[in-house]
């Protein structure tokens, strides 16, 4: 192997850092269909100061027996197009006693003249509807509620353990 005399080491280490940095670059490589939009926009728009309430992270407070969950997490925020969207993870059991786990995109925001906030869980995609939440907000930041699936309405809490 060939190493260069002491007093050119460096000016060949020099040299080397700049063909590299010319010639080794990689150019990114473009996508050739552009950004993914998966979602179509909401049919509805909660006002900026009401969806910064909702915005932030919330743990599974407690479920009815009947909605078959034992845990759970939301992540909520405002997408590039000004909705409210989010995702959840559930564990529960199925009607057998089988673990599960699923996740599902929260979407379709809306809030009623009651104070109530709804909103769609829908499948892989944004095409199944698999069920909705509808909830209160405390002063807390905490969520109180109903989730409604195929088989009924159950109470539902969400503490919210983060802001962002």
């Amino acid at each position: 192997m060939w190493l260069p005399r002491p007093r050119l080491r460096l000016p060949v280490a020099i040299l080397s850092i700049l063909l590299v940095g010319a010639f080794g670059r990689v150019a990114p490589a473009a996508a050739t269909t552009g950004p993914t939009k998966f979602l179509a926009d909401s049919h509805y728009k909660v006002p900026s100061g009401l969806a910064g309430r909702y915005i932030g992270q919330y743990i599974l407070k407690s479920a009815a027996k009947g909605a078959r969950l034992s845990g759970g997490a939301m992540g909520i925020e405002v997408n590039e197009h000004g909705f409210l969207y989010g995702v959840g993870q559930f564990y529960g059991y199925d009607s057998q006693g089988h673990q599960s786990t699923w996740t599902a995109t929260l979407y379709n925001f809306r809030q009623s003249k009651s104070q109530v906030m709804t909103y769609d869980l829908l499948g892989p995609g944004g095409s199944a509807l698999l069920g909705r939440i509808s909830v209160t907000r405390a002063k807390s930041g905490d969520l109180a509620g109903q989730i409604q699936f195929s088989n009924g309405h159950f109470a539902i809490q969400w503490h919210k353990i983060s802001s962002h």
